[in-house]
């Protein structure tokens, strides 16, 4: 039963990370759709950082649950763009740079909290999971920023890439949007994800805690 309660707390501890990931992610996309001249994302009430608006029940409870999971898609008409091409790579790269931005914060407000909170309370149950929960922010959110530029449907960085090399209506395009889940879920049961991003996790996560501890 220990261990059982032990899995539950760890759970626990990333929700606040989940729920804040994708809530900037999929704000990032509504945002940058909108000032790109495409309001859809606006009439859904998409526009917004309010959990309730980007959160799919079954995504969070896998991604708990499994370490996959997505939050609702926001939906954009790339003909509303005033540049299409060059706006679908903003829009495209807007989630996983709000992702970035949001680690950054949380890993200056973890350095904050170990300066200014007295030892006593780090030490106390309480402190240690609001410096767990504050640490598991930033990870989450670096996680969500690498996995979602895998250049797989129906991740970010498959549009990204399309937009860069004008793919877009091609038959590669169509036959990795075909096949692109698929292809996803197969990556992820081989678990050929962990080699590729876990390299690329460690790098990110040293290269912000050196920027947030710069002076310290």
């Amino acid at each position: 039963m220990s261990s059982i309660l032990a899995y539950i707390v760890r759970r626990l501890y990333i929700i606040p990370g989940i729920l804040i990931g994708l809530s900037v992610h999929e704000f990032g996309h509504a945002k940058a759709a909108q000032l790109c001249g495409d309001r859809t994302s606006e009439y859904m009430g998409r526009v917004s950082l309010d959990p309730r608006a980007h959160v799919d029940p079954v995504g969070l409870i896998t991604l708990l649950l499994f370490g996959f999971g997505w939050g609702k898609p926001v939906l954009v008409d790339p003909r509303n763009y005033k540049h299409p091409r060059r706006d679908s790579i903003i829009v495209g790269l807007a989630g996983v740079f709000n992702n970035f931005i949001t680690a950054i914060v949380f890993a200056f407000v973890y350095r904050f909290a170990l300066q200014l909170l007295p030892a006593s309370f780090r030490a106390g149950t309480f402190g240690q999971v609001v410096m767990t929960m504050l640490l598991q922010i930033v990870v989450i959110n670096v996680s969500l920023m690498l996995f979602n530029l895998l250049p797989i449907p129906p991740l970010d960085g498959f549009g990204v890439v399309c937009g860069i090399f004008n793919l877009y209506g091609t038959k590669f395009y169509w036959y990795a949007r075909r096949y692109g889940m698929m292809i996803l879920i197969i990556v992820l049961y081989l678990g050929l994800t962990n080699s590729i991003l876990n390299p690329a996790l460690n790098a990110v996560l040293n290269l912000i805690i050196k920027i947030a501890f710069i002076g310290a």
